[in-house]
Formats: C-alpha cells, sequence, structure tokens
C-alpha cells in the first residue's frame, strides 16, 4: 500500500508539474475571450488548453485526498471494500473520472460564454478585459466565496468529510467517488474558473493565485473561516481595481 501511495503520489505530482511548465511556455494558456461560431477545432484547441490548465491546477489539490484514499481504504468495513480495495488502479480511475468531469464543464463554460459574448455588444466584451471589469467579477468570486453553496460544496470536497459518506471499493466505486468528488469541487471553484475564462485572464498570476486558494481550502482544518477570509481577500482586490 505504501508503495501504491507513493507511486500514485509521483505520477500525479509529475503530470501537475508537466502542466505548470507547458503553462509557463504558454502551451496550455487559453488565450483570447470565447466567440461564435464555434468548429470543432476551435473546441477542441480550447478543451486540449482547458485540460493542461486543470491539470497544473487541481492536481495538486487532488493529491491529498488520493492519498488519504489509499490510507483510509485499508481499514474500511468488508462491506464497503467488497469491489476491491484500494490501489493505483482504483486511485487512476478515480483521477480520470475527475478530470473528465472537468474537461467537461470547461466545454460547457466555452461554449456558454461564446454565446454570452456573441450577445453582447463589442464594447461589453471589452470592457470586460479592463481592470474596472475585472474588479467587478473579483467582487461576483467574493460573494460566491462568501455563499452558504460554496461553504456547503467545500465541506462535502474536504478529503476528511468526503471519504467519510463516499469511500466505495473497486473501479465501480472509483468512478462513482471521482464523480461525486469532481461535482463537488466544481461547486467550490466554477465561479474562479468562469473569470479565468471570461475575462481573457487563463494567465500565470491568477491561475497560480487560485491555484493557491483552492489547495489551501482543501488541505487546511475544515473551518468556514477559510473561504471567508479568501472572500474577503478578493472583495478587497476587486475594490482596489475599481477605484484605482
Amino acid at each position: 500500500m505504501v508503495s501504491a501511495r507513493l507511486g500514485v503520489g509521483t505520477l500525479i505530482g509529475a503530470f501537475a508539474l508537466t502542466a505548470w511548465v507547458l503553462t509557463v511556455l504558454n502551451i496550455g494558456l487559453m488565450m483570447g475571450t470565447p466567440s461564435l461560431p464555434i468548429d470543432i477545432a476551435t473546441l477542441l484547441i480550447f478543451v486540449s488548453a482547458w485540460t493542461v490548465g486543470m491539470v497544473a491546477m487541481m492536481f495538486p489539490t487532488a493529491m491529498p485526498m488520493l492519498m488519504m484514499l489509499l490510507h483510509v481504504g485499508r481499514t474500511s468495513k468488508p462491506d464497503v471494500k467488497a469491489g476491491g480495495g484500494p490501489n493505483a488502479a482504483s486511485a487512476v480511475t478515480f483521477v480520470g473520472t475527475y478530470l473528465g468531469i472537468w474537461v467537461a464543464t470547461g466545454a460547457g463554460f466555452f461554449v456558454g460564454a461564446a454565446i454570452l459574448f456573441g450577445l453582447l455588444p463589442l464594447s461589453a466584451t471589452v470592457f470586460i478585459a479592463t481592470p474596472v471589469g475585472i474588479g467587478l467579477a473579483l467582487l461576483v468570486v467574493a460573494a460566491y466565496q462568501l455563499s452558504p453553496v460554496k461553504g456547503e460544496c467545500l465541506f462535502r470536497c474536504h478529503p476528511t468529510s468526503f471519504l467519510f459518506k463516499y469511500y466505495r471499493g473497486g473501479i465501480k466505486g472509483s468512478v462513482r467517488m471521482g464523480y461525486e468528488y469532481a461535482k463537488y469541487c466544481v461547486g467550490c471553484c466554477w465561479v474562479m474558473m468562469v473569470f479565468l475564462l471570461v475575462s481573457a485572464s487563463m494567465g500565470l498570476v491568477w491561475m497560480a493565485g487560485f491555484a493557491a486558494v483552492i489547495f489551501a481550502e482543501r488541505t487546511l482544518p475544515l473551518n468556514k473561516w477559510v473561504p471567508r477570509l479568501f472572500g474577503l481577500g478578493f472583495l478587497a482586490a476587486g475594490s482596489v481595481l475599481i477605484l484605482t
């Protein structure tokens, strides 16, 4: 089991590091705002870039979850482990399902943003990328961070509370866990991701900042004030951008 945890942790870490290197080299950056018409090639390019970004941002936050999954699974009740105990294969299945949900979500975000920008006048799309526009978008991020919905989703996807309720053995169980974890993770982070997308700001500063926030929320002891403090930080940053 120790070797499985080490192997999975090393693999996830290598993927995340590679994704950040690609991002730094501008291979994984999402440049520009989505627009109509959308063809298959454009969507595939976006999905590829989005996947790189998600691996860079979300895999480090998933690593503590995976390590705990492989550890806690050893002591689960026999009926829970009926489909097979935790191993490298189930961990990879969990990660694959988790990433697949995020990729599908990103494609939906892209199509939705393209439709939205197609309905807005050009002046509105230009305004979104200005400091004031970004500041207003940060206020939306702050409002969501302070909302009960954010707090509930964070509670559900925190490793300790998630495994207590959703742990299942075997490949089928890993698919279900990956889906459930991704569902609540999207619930926690979707406003940040939409911010990165619609403001055309999928740059290193915002990516790294949001990745640090998400990682802290998953690894710090579960406390309602953690997301709220970050929300207040976004509120302050947005206010500064608007006023200056």
